[in-house]
Parts: structure tokens; C-alpha cells; sequence
């Protein structure tokens, strides 16, 4: 996505029937993947594998996120891709990198974490018990194979020559988890992460709200704060000393902040110049003036008008726009492969039944076939709806105006199909 957003043509190639795994977590896939094109291919087809590598014969980049051992097996690895085109560059993305005694091993991201050390506080205290919410393993790779690729591509600028890459999960959660893993191995203490100072922390106002402070060794700071709090007794202690009475001095600044409304206790810090900031509701987060101003959230261009948050960095004060929203499975099918050589004005959708077999058409398989591409449909989202009875089946697909860019058999199957739309 992050490559997508700056401009380079993003297609993702699905499998028949499912598609990616992530697609069952709806919202994600949708926050993940917009500016993408999606294709349906069968890899163990040969016909789909010949034009999988029409396809990269095109390409600058391949990215695959398959356990290691996959790729090989279908003839599609990194040594048979860059033989064939020696200028590619070819990123793996797996759970434990492509060698090591845990390369073979199913990882997710919940697990990754825990491997990287994340699940459990630092420090030896005990566990936080709860799984994290955001799937950092997966982000974190995701990145790092983003910035693998840019170096990649600028030293093929240089040498002609491709590259590939192996990206770890893990690899790139421990990468994250530095502060805290490296001192250690070094002998040196890591128990200044967070900072035991007891101005840096999450507290409460009055009125049932939160807020953070964050001042962590300013002298200036603190006094400042403990003349706006009445808490002058502390107002002179060291870091060294507020470290030392932390235990003490919490309860006090607590009680004392607790007495504030956030909306009056806000500008008192703020004209002070200490660092502070309100703890933000998630769904409140994109309405936040500041981001509002910088323009980060985006809409995607089309009927559906889909929000998003934008790619963060600005080139010379350039937003780069949302082009499309995710895409539905195999949506861009057509468009993608019938430019290939020898396939010109050929069909080139949804060759046969979800299972990939050569059975005739029947009306079982028909029907099958049906409830398979209004399935792909399905799985887009929007306000607007057609309603759709199949086999006296009630389902809701998506109504816009690229919908019969879906796949050509579902444009077939909507019209010989009763369409009531709902108002």
C-alpha cells in the first residue's frame, strides 16, 4: 500500500475462491489495501502460472508472502524469477525469514509478538494478559519490505542488477523492540524506558477524562507545572531526586490534576509550553483540528467516496490522493491480463467452479459459479446496495458504477438475474 500511495501499480494476486486470508477481517483488508489492483490466479493452473510470468516479465518488483518452500515448489522462487529477469527485485515476506530452525514454522502475528518479546513487560514483570490490537507484526514487515524495495530499486539504478529480499516478521518486530532488547546485552540498564519521572504519565480530570504529560528530565517544566498545581514542595527536586520520591510524589500530582476540568486545565498547560496532550477517543482521532489541517484524511476518488487515511509524508508539500478504494476479488482481472500476448480479445475471468476442476456445467455448477462471484462482490462495502435472490437466497452486493468491472460473468449473471434496489 505504502509503495501504491506513492504511485507504483500494485497488483495483488489472489486465489480463486477465497482470495487473501485477510479478507475475511473486512475492515482491515479495506484500511490496507486501497490504490491496489486485484487478479485471480490459479499458480498450480498452467495457464495462469504462464501468464503470472507474463505478468513479472513487466514488473520491477514481485512481493510474496508465502511459508518458505511455497514459491519453489510452484517454480516461481526468487533463483527461477531473476533468471528469468535478472533486474527484478523479488521480496519474501514470512513469519521467520526464509532460513533458520523456525523457517518451516505457521506464525501470526499475535505469536510474532510474543516471540519479539512485546507480550510480556520489560523488565521481568509479569504479563499484560490481553492480545495487542494493532497486528504490528504485520505492519512492521509490510514496512520494512517497503523500504527494502525503494533501496533495491535505487541500487539497481546504480548497478543494473535486481536484488532479493528477505523479510522477517520477526526480524522486523525485534527491530522495533531495540530500546529495550539491545542495553540489556550491553550491560546497561534499560529501566529508564518509559521515564520513572512522575510527570510522565497517563492521568485523570474531573470530569472523567484523560490526559497525558509527558516531561521526562525538564527542570523548567516541572517547576512550571508544580506552580500551576500548588505542588511548589517539589518544584526544585532533580530528576535524580523525582526518581528517587516517584512513589511518593504520584498520588500528590494525581489528586491535584484530578481537581481540574480538562477543558480549563488545557490551556493552562499549553500556555506554559509544557508537554501535555488529552487522550483521544479512536473514533474522534481523524476529527482532531490538526489533522484536519494537514489534510490526512482522504477520500478515494470514484462513486463510493470511501475515507482513508492518507500516506503520511509530503513531497514538497504534496498530498498524494487515494486513486481507488480496495479492491473486490479479481476485479481487475480483465483489464490486467487480457493485454498479455495471445490473449487479446479473450475472456480471461473466472475459468471454472471455486474447487479449480474442469467438471462440466451443469446447473449445480452454474449455480455454484453463481454464488461464487456474487460471494467476490459481497465483500465490498458501501451505503448503496442491490439486492440480489439467488436460489431464493437474499444477498446484498455492492451498487456502483464500476460494478460490472467486478468480473465479465457477473455483469452475465446480473442481468438474467430480478434486481430490486434498496431506497
Amino acid at each position: 500500500m505504502l509503495l501504491a500511495d506513492l504511485g507504483a501499480d500494485v497488483i495483488l494476486v489472489e486465489r480463486p475462491g477465497s482470495g487473501d486470508p485477510s479478507r475475511r477481517f473486512t475492515g482491515l483488508f479495506a484500511a490496507l489495501n486501497r490504490n491496489k489492483r486485484s487478479i485471480v490466479l490459479n499458480l498450480k493452473n498452467p495457464q495462469d502460472k504462464d501468464r503470472f510470468l507474463q505478468l513479472v516479465d513487466g514488473a520491477d518488483v514481485v512481493v510474496e508472502g508465502f511459508r518458505p518452500g511455497v514459491m519453489q515448489r510452484l517454480g516461481l522462487d526468487a533463483a527461477v524469477l531473476r533468471e528469468r529477469k535478472p533486474a527484478l527485485i523479488y521480496a519474501s515476506i514470512s513469519s521467520f525469514g526464509q532460513h533458520g530452525p523456525l523457517s518451516g514454522v505457521v506464525g501470526h502475528d499475535l505469536s510474532i509478538q510474543a516471540a519479539a518479546g512485546m507480550i510480556k513487560v520489560p523488565l521481568g514483570q509479569e504479563s499484560r494478559g490481553s492480545v495487542p490490537v494493532l497486528p504490528m507484526a504485520d505492519i512492521s514487515s509490510g514496512m520494512f519490505a517497503a523500504f527494502g524495495i525503494l533501496a533495491g530499486l535505487f541500487s539497481r539504478s546504480q548497478t543494473k542488477a535486481g536484488c532479493t529480499l528477505d523479510v522477517s516478521m520477526l526480524d522486523s518486530l525485534v527491530s522495533w523492540m531495540t530500546p529495550f532488547l539491545v542495553p540489556p546485552v550491553n550491560g546497561l540498564p534499560v529501566r529508564d524506558l518509559p521515564p520513572l519521572d512522575p510527570g510522565y504519565g497517563i492521568f485523570s480530570t474531573r470530569d472523567g477524562r484523560q490526559i497525558t504529560l509527558s516531561i521526562a528530565g525538564e527542570d523548567a517544566m516541572w517547576a512550571s507545572l508544580c506552580e500551576l498545581l500548588g505542588m511548589a514542595q517539589y518544584a526544585t527536586l532533580t530528576e535524580h531526586e523525582l526518581g528517587q520520591r516517584a512513589d511518593e510524589i504520584d498520588p500528590v500530582l494525581r489528586t491535584a490534576i484530578a481537581q481540574w476540568r480538562l477543558a480549563d486545565l488545557y490551556p493552562e498547560l499549553e500556555a506554559r509550553g509544557i508537554a501535555f496532550g488529552p487522550v483521544i477517543e479512536a473514533s474522534d482521532v481523524l476529527k482532531q483540528p490538526q489533522l484536519v489541517h494537514r489534510g490526512i484524511v482522504a477520500q478515494a476518488v470514484g462513486p463510493l467516496r470511501q475515507t482513508f487515511v492518507r500516506q503520511p509524508v509530503l513531497f514538497d508539500s504534496t498530498i498524494f490522493p487515494v486513486k481507488a478504494p480496495a479492491p473486490a476479488l479479481g476485479q481487475h482481472t480483465q483489464e490486467v491480463l487480457a493485454p498479455l500476448a495471445g490473449l487479446a480479445g479473450k475472456r480471461v475471468g473466472f475459468d471454472g467452479p471455486p474447487d479449480g476442476s474442469n467438471r462440466s456445467m451443469n446447473t449445480g455448477g452454474q449455480m455454484e459459479v453463481i454464488r461464487h462471484m456474487i460471494k467476490q462482490a459481497h465483500q465490498l462495502a458501501a451505503d448503496d446496495h442491490v439486492m440480489v435472490r439467488v436460489a431464493g437466497e437474499r444477498v446484498a452486493v455492492i451498487l456502483a458504477d464500476l460494478l460490472y468491472e467486478i468480473d465479465t460473468d457477473l455483469a452475465e449473471v446480473f442481468s438474467l438475474l430480478p434486481v430490486q434496489r434498496r431506497d
